[in-house]
């Protein structure tokens, strides 16, 4: 049985997409999770999904860093699945899909290596990524032009649809509604909400 894992790392990010492509894998069953900053043992639906996989499943993610958040992370999720006998594939390297596939000698000896060679690469690259990130800021602030990321609701965004939704939840919050009602009724994380809310107090 093929099971999926598909992650984000905050509550306003959309996990359609990831579940879109495990179901085209052929995942038959699919744990979802949002969580920010949590560790592997920390994250209740990837430990759900461990308990429920037996042995001879597939594991499916879309990419590698869906497994951990760093390269000991993901290297010590690979060796658990590998204790409990459950195959794994990452939709965007088909090469360990194809290893999958390979004489089981052969696979064992070499699925380790290729892991822990793309899970340091991987690792890399996201490393590298910050850095340039953050150096661009950097540059960014000191010549004046640096403005953040920008707002995704509020009254002059370009998406009609979000401005509806942040006049409606300016409308709540002045109704004196809470954060998990607002929430609920406009289909936005709690934590949009909330920055909404600092706006309008600052």
């Amino acid at each position: 049985m093929k099971i999926g894992y598909a992650r984000v790392s905050s509550d306003d990010q959309n996990l359609s997409r990831q579940i879109e492509a495990l179901k085209k894998a052929g995942a038959e069953k699919i744990f979802q999770e949002k969580k920010s900053g949590a560790s592997a043992d920390n994250r209740e639906q990837l430990q759900a999904l461990l308990k429920f996989a037996r042995q001879e499943d597939i594991f499916v993610v879309e990419a590698l860093d869906r497994l951990g958040r760093n390269y000991d992370e993901i290297i010590k999720m690979v060796q658990r699945l590998d204790e409990q006998e459950i195959g794994l594939i990452v939709l965007n390297l088909p090469l360990l899909e194809n290893l999958q596939n390979a004489d089981p000698g052969i696979a064992k000896l070499l699925r380790p290596l290729v892991i822990q060679l793309l899970s340091w690469v991987a690792e890399t690259e996201r490393n590298e990524s910050k850095r340039r990130q953050a150096q661009g800021i950097a540059i960014a602030k000191e010549k004046g032009i640096y403005k953040g990321k920008p707002l995704e609701y509020g009254p002059d965004v370009k998406n009609k649809q979000k401005r509806l939704i942040y006049f409606r939840i300016v409308e709540m919050l002045n109704a004196g509604a809470g954060a998990t009602a607002i929430a609920s009724e406009t289909g936005v994380a709690r934590s949009t909400v909330y920055e909404i809310k600092k706006r309008l107090t600052n």
